[in-house]
């Protein structure tokens, strides 16, 4: 009667229902037989569910089936309360409904149920207004609302807080912060607004400092940030405590590598000359100069232990980067074998030009070094000896080993040596060292001493209570079997291999455990692994949110759980990655209705968050392969809502113009291949060349990547091209040529595959890029396009040091005409020299003729060179030398038609890549040639 009285109050069943229910069981309550008293407690049959939607968006029908399927109480069972109860927790985690009301009424001594449902309103959009100089993601992640969260007017006020403070601690003195929420008279949802205004910002007047006598305040001035930044007329000196903070911290590093290891820096923030200004003193207590030396260090240089120092890097408060030092110092000389090391740090302060100076002298007595003298196996006799000196670190003095010994390491081969008997079933093994040292303790001799035992094995294995998968399965997916030796450690193992074999069958709530018996003489180990099932569980429906734009069925296809299938914790795992990579989401969160509540049946809620679909990219610039330059995108990345990334842009610059028209689809069929068709025009007038090219055409392209680093595709390509000969050029054309200016239609396939693993797209310091690519093409009215063009290049980057990278390029072409003509027009050769390739020539310049006019060519071969130094302030020095030949035949290939060249440059790192000015100079140069080139580029050249 407790559970109905429950029920009662929170369900809102009418009171009448409840007592007519209780009189027609009273009868039967004051019967005295057993039976009889099971009657009295049955409850009535629910004959019958109704769902109801308070909606009016057109969403009723679907939100009527997700809340029949997600109700655990079915028509034509007894009324329970646990069940209805867990019906109603249900349909609230799935945060579909705002409010619930249930209410039952007596039909025939049934009971009919009658569930109320009013639907949450959900946010479509969050737009930012007055955001600047703010970035629009750092708003939204301040933010507790988001795009696809349930609407609540409640919330509405937190956002307002949050942002306020987050521009607060951008320097803004009162930012004005009003969010306004409108809901959609299409479909409901809410469209959110933040207005951003008030954004008064405090500015620098001035950073004076105090206490500071060995570096000037104008060189300590530019250690900060806020000082810097306030020389900058965009940035008009907003003040941002932050910076502060952290230039507090700089300037204390500053210091102590300069050797004042005690230093003690403050700041406090003042009043200026207006209410927008602020004052800035930093108050220095700079403490002694420290210089340390060593003495008595043999083994090591100076250099060397001075990497040990700390005292440096964190400071000397009360003596602990001394000690710290000690300490670093002694594990550096006992890994080396000097295990009696001694440093005693000898201290002397003295007045030097006004100031103390704290002189700290590291003596070192490094006593005699221990060198390993024999090695000894003993007591082994199931395991060879040989295996187990391989497990050893711990080494003679040779030819590869220096024979040092270390305790440390020695403690390590000894866990090494036990692994090695467990794994083999000699669980009580026991492993001790027995050390002699020579009389100065420069040698010892090393005794392993090894009692192994008795070995256990394996008797029998065995599975009880498995009905969901073969027994053979089960039996292979085990490590433990009969003859091998036992390892108590595998029993976990299997027990986790088992349990996941049977989840994936339906069975999320299955258990496993291993009981072992191991015989008196420890011989022999039976193990037993008893499986518990647990119930059988369906996979139900999976119900999206937040797709506002996008379909369905995109993120349906997506999902490797179908309905009735059983249910499995990996394919839903797998489901939720599919769909965050999905390009046009942002954000996935799925909840597993009825899972913990141990339903038969599992249901999937799926809420989204979509990414903003359209963007807008502006730019242009110069560089020096293509002159002054203009390029704009506009795109959209989820088009109709099938996730399709499309969009339209264009380039122009110096040497042309190109425009795109594109579209392609990441998931091709549901697959993980990618397609994209684009139309194009282009005009094409590369510097130094004698012609022009205007090509339109349209392309078909299919991708796969093969993870981890290889990429496929197969492109294709049909184009109208006209070729068209420089107006500065001779008007006289050779009759052979005349073909390639005439419009040609020319249909091209090309497959093609890349492997990457370099480690950054943008700045790679190690990795390999290669990419190899054939061009099979077809002329469709003449022969001249008749041809393959086969593309090789390959990448190579490593970091010897942190700030040190070395960058190979090499890179080369050839052209093969094939059917009836052997001529291949001027715009498909291959052309070198320039900011891409050979640098110190002009672009396209590496081969001229008698005349000096460009020569382009059906072999090309290309190699590059790069040293990379990382100066900090994301600025780089490179050096760097260049090679290359364009020629006909391979066979034209000489030591004097390869052209070179040397070079350095700087660079400066861009969020979106690096940008910079080279000067290269040839090695080889002729009459008539320039010594060298300046190139100003945008990215990487390789």
């Amino acid at each position: 009667m407790r559970g109905i009285c429950q029920l009662i109050y929170k369900l809102r069943i009418p009171v009448a229902v409840v007592l007519l229910w209780g009189l027609s069981v009273a009868p039967y309550a004051m019967a005295g037989p057993a039976d009889s008293a099971v009657e009295a407690v049955s409850a009535p049959v629910v004959s019958q569910i109704v769902i109801t939607v308070d909606d009016s968006w057109g969403k009723a029908r679907e939100l009527t089936q997700m809340a029949s399927e997600l109700m655990v109480i079915r028509k034509g069972e007894p009324f329970s309360t646990e069940r209805m109860e867990q019906s109603i927790a249900a349909l609230k985690l799935c945060r579909r409904f705002q409010q619930i009301d249930v209410d039952s009424r007596d039909e025939n001594g049934q009971m009919v149920l009658t569930v109320h449902l009013k639907p949450f309103q959900y946010i479509k959009d969050v737009r930012i207004h007055g955001k600047y100089p703010l970035f629009e993601k750092q708003i939204l992640n301040a933010m507790t609302i988001y795009a696809g969260d349930v609407y609540d007017p409640d919330e509405l006020n937190r956002p307002e807080t949050l942002i306020a403070e987050l521009y607060r601690r951008q320097g803004f003195i009162d930012p004005q912060i009003q969010v306004k929420a409108q809901q959609d008279s299409r479909d409901g949802q809410y469209e959110v607004d933040v207005y951003i205004s008030g954004k008064d910002y405090l500015s620098l007047d001035s950073v004076q400092f105090q206490g500071n006598q060995t570096f000037s305040a104008g060189r300590l001035k530019m250690k900060m940030s806020i000082w810097r930044r306030g020389l900058r007329p965009w940035s008009a000196g907003r003040f941002i405590e932050d910076r502060l903070v952290a230039d507090v911290k700089q300037l204390i590093q500053f210091y102590r590598q300069k050797g004042y290891a005690e230093v003690q820096i403050e700041s406090r923030v003042e009043s200026g000359p207006d209410s927008h200004q602020i004052r800035v003193l930093v108050t220095v207590n700079e403490g002694p100069l420290y210089r340390v030396n060593f003495s008595g260090n043999r083994q090591f240089w100076p250099r060397t232990l001075k990497k040990d120092l700390v005292l440096f890097d964190e400071g000397n408060r009360n003596n602990a980067g001394v000690r710290k030092s000690i300490r670093n110092i002694k594990e550096r000389y006992q890994r080396a074998g000097y295990l009696d090391v001694r440093v005693t740090p000898k201290e002397e302060a003295v007045k030097e030009k006004g100031r103390t100076l704290r002189s700290v002298r590291f003596d070192i007595e490094e006593g005699p070094r221990s060198f390993v003298g024999t090695i000894q196996i003993e007591g082994n006799t199931a395991i060879d000896t040989e295996k187990i000196r391989k497990q050893m670190l711990t080494r003679l003095p040779g030819v590869f080993s220096n024979g040092i010994f270390d305790p440390q390491v020695l403690g390590e081969d000894l866990d090494a040596i036990r692994s090695l008997y467990r794994s083999s079933g000699f669980s009580d093994v026991t492993v001790v060292p027995t050390l002699q040292w020579t009389e100065d303790r420069t040698r010892v001799d090393i005794v392993v001493n090894i009692d192994e035992r008795v070995q256990t094995r394996m008797s029998s294995v065995s599975i009880t209570g498995l009905t969901a998968v073969p027994e053979a399965d089960a039996y292979g997916v085990i490590k433990l079997v009969k003859g091998e030796p036992f390892r108590s450690y595998m029993v976990k193992s299997d027990e986790n291999s088992l349990s996941a074999l049977v989840s994936e069958q339906g069975y999320p709530h299955v258990a496993v455990k291993g009981r072992v018996s191991v015989t008196e003489d420890r011989l022999a180990a039976r193990v037993e692994y008893q499986v518990n099932e647990g119930p059988r569980v369906n996979m139900g429906r999976t119900w999206f949110s937040g797709n506002f734009r996008t379909q369905e069925r995109i993120l349906e296809n997506e999902i490797k759980l179908k309905d009735g299938e059983p249910f499995s914790l990996t394919r839903m795992l797998d489901s939720q990655r599919a769909v965050r990579n999905l390009n046009c989401m942002d954000s996935v969160r799925f909840k597993a209705i009825g899972l913990k509540e141990g339903d038969d049946t599992v249901n999937l809620v799926a809420r989204v968050e979509e990414k903003k679909p359209y963007s807008i990219e502006f730019g242009g610039g110069y560089q020096s392969d293509k002159g002054i330059f203009a390029h704009g995108r506009a795109a959209d990345r989820n088009l109709f809502g099938n996730n399709l990334d499309a969009w339209i842009g264009g380039e122009t610059s110096q040497t042309g113009y190109r425009y795109d028209l594109s579209v392609s689809e990441p998931r091709l069929f549901g697959t993980r291949t990618s397609a994209g068709f684009s139309l194009y025009s282009e005009r094409s007038a590369p510097f130094n060349l004698d012609f022009e090219t205007l090509t339109y055409g349209g392309a078909l392209n299919f991708g796969r990547a093969w993870p981890p680093h290889v990429n496929t595709g197969l492109n294709f390509r049909f184009e109208e091209r006209e070729q068209k000969p420089d107006e500065s050029a001779d008007a006289a054309v050779d009759s052979d040529s005349d073909e390639q200016y005439e419009k040609r239609q020319v249909f091209t396939v090309t497959p093609s595959i890349r492997y990457d693993s370099r480690d950054s797209f943008v700045r790679p310091k190690k990795g390999i890029y290669s990419s190899l690519s054939v061009d099979v093409s077809k002329g469709i009215e003449s022969e001249i396009d008749d041809f393959t063009r086969s593309r090789l290049d390959i990448r190579l980057y490593w970091s010897p040091f942190q700030r040190l990278t070395f960058a190979w390029l090499n890179r080369g072409g050839y052209i093969e005409p094939f059917g009836g003509s052997d001529q291949v027009p001027d715009d498909q050769l291959f052309y070198l020299g320039g900011t891409q390739d050979v640098r110190g020539f002009k672009e396209n310049m590496l081969r001229v003729d008698s005349e000096g006019s460009s020569l382009g060519g059906r072999v090309s071969i290309a190699e590059s060179l790069e040293a990379r130094i990382d100066l900090g302030k994301n600025f780089e020095f490179t050096l760097f030398c260049d090679a290359g030949t364009v020629s006909d035949q391979f066979s034209d290939i000489t030591a004097e038609t390869i052209r070179s060249s040397v070079g350095l440059g700087l660079r400066y790192i861009t969020p979106i890549g690096a940008m910079g000015f080279l000067y290269s100079v040839k090695l080889d140069r002729q009459e008539n040639e320039s010594a060298g080139r300046l190139h100003f580029s945008i990215g990487y050249t390789f």
